[in-house]
C-alpha cells in the first residue's frame, strides 16, 4: 500500500475530529460509525486538570521564593518537575483539540503547558498528528525523538531517560525563529509561522528570565525551572512515553491494535499520564477526546493485543531485557 503525506491533500483533516485521517487497522473497522457521544468534549474537566497542575507548580515556586533552603528546594524541584512533564501530557490533549471547542483556546492552553519543558505546541502538533496518520508504516516518526536502546540495565535505563540532547535542538530552533527562520522539516507555511512564533516567544521568555535573575541576583529560576526541567521532567516524560509502543513493530505493522500498548494503571498512573495508559484506544481513533477514551477502550478491549498489568511491571521487563527495542536506528521508539 502506498502512503503519501495526508497534509498534501487539503481535503484531509489531521486534527482531532470525527473526520480525522485514521491510522491503519486490521479486521472490522467500525471507527466511522462510533456513537456521536464519544466525541463530546469536557472542557470543564480539562480546566480542572490544568488548573491543578499549575497550582502545584505555583506553590512550588512560592515555597522556594519564601524559604530558599535545601529542605524546601529539594521537594519543590521534584514536584515542579513532575508537573512540567504532566503538563506536556495536557499539551498533548490540546494539540488533538480535545480540551476546548475553540482552536485558539487549545493553542493558548497548549503553549502554556509546554513552557516548562520548552515544548512548542504547534511543532509538537505538526509532528504528532503525522505520527497518528503514519503509525504502522515506514514513515512513522514522533516529535519527542527518544532513542530507546540499551535499556536492559539500570544504568542504561537511567542514561536513556535523560534525553538532554533535545535542548541543543530547541535552542537552535529558538535562534532560527528569532531571525525569522524555522525548521525546514515543516512544509506547511501557516504551520511554520506558528512554530516560529512559539519558539521566538520561548526565546523572549528565556532572555527576560535570565535578565531579571541577573539584575536581582535571584536563583529562583534555576531552582524552579532549570533544575526541575532537566533533573525531573525529562526522565518523567521518558517514563510516560516509553510504554506507548516500545518493543512493538510500528514501522511495518499497519494495525493500531497490535503496534500500540495498553497498561492497566491505577488511579495515579491514569491521572499522571493523562489517560496515556489507554494508548491503544487513543490511537484507534485519535478524534475521541481523552475524557471519552475510557468508553472507547471498553468497546475494543477484546481486540487489543498488547496489555501490561502495570507501569512498574512494564519497566521491569524493559530493564531486565525481557522486552527489547525493535527497529532501525533512524526511527524513533520503534514507532
Amino acid at each position: 500500500m502506498e502512503y503519501s503525506d495526508p497534509a498534501d491533500d487539503p481535503a484531509v483533516s489531521l486534527d482531532g475530529s470525527v473526520d480525522v485521517l485514521l491510522a491503519p487497522v486490521r479486521g472490522v473497522d467500525g471507527r466511522r460509525s462510533l456513537d456521536a457521544s464519544l466525541f463530546r468534549k469536557r472542557p470543564e474537566v480539562f480546566s480542572l486538570k490544568y488548573a491543578f497542575a499549575w497550582l502545584l507548580v505555583g506553590l512550588g515556586w512560592l515555597a522556594v521564593a519564601l524559604a530558599p533552603r535545601w529542605w524546601v528546594i529539594a521537594p519543590a524541584v521534584l514536584v515542579i518537575g513532575l508537573m512540567y512533564a504532566h503538563l506536556v501530557e495536557l499539551q498533548h490533549e490540546c494539540l488533538h483539540e480535545h480540551a476546548y471547542r475553540r482552536r485558539w483556546l487549545n493553542r493558548l492552553a497548549g503553549f502554556g503547558a509546554g513552557v516548562g519543558m520548552l515544548s512548542s505546541f504547534s511543532h509538537y502538533k505538526y509532528d504528532h498528528l503525522r505520527h497518528h496518520a503514519f503509525l504502522g508504516t515506514p514513515r512513522n516518526q514522533e516529535f519527542f525523538n527518544y532513542r530507546f536502546r540499551n535499556l536492559d540495565s539500570p544504568i542504561g535505563f537511567v542514561r536513556a531517560s535523560y534525553h538532554l540532547g533535545r535542548y541543543p535542538d530547541v535552542f537552535r530552533l529558538i535562534g532560527l525563529s528569532l531571525t525569522g527562520r524555522c525548521s525546514s522539516r515543516i512544509g506547511k507555511v501557516n504551520a511554520a509561522k506558528r512554530v516560529r512564533t512559539e519558539y521566538a516567544a520561548f526565546g523572549i521568555v528565556l532572555a527576560g528570565t535570565v535578565a531579571l535573575s541577573v539584575l536581582t541576583g535571584s536563583w529562583l529560576a534555576v531552582w524552579c525551572w532549570l533544575l526541575p526541567a532537566i533533573l525531573v521532567a525529562e526522565p518523567a516524560h521518558f517514563l510516560i512515553e516509553l510504554p506507548e509502543h516500545y518493543g512493538l513493530n510500528t514501522q511495518t505493522d499497519p494495525n493500531v491494535l497490535t503496534n500500540t500498548r495498553t497498561v492497566q494503571a491505577g488511579w495515579f498512573g491514569r491521572w499522571y499520564t493523562n489517560g496515556n495508559d489507554l494508548h491503544t484506544a487513543h490511537h484507534y481513533h485519535q478524534g475521541v477526546p481523552m475524557a471519552q477514551v475510557p468508553r472507547l477502550h471498553e468497546l475494543i478491549t477484546d481486540r487489543i493485543a498488547t496489555v501490561d498489568p502495570s507501569f512498574p511491571q512494564f519497566y521491569r521487563k524493559v530493564v531486565t531485557g525481557e522486552l527489547r527495542f525493535q527497529g532501525a536506528d533512524e526511527t524513533c521508539m520503534t514507532r
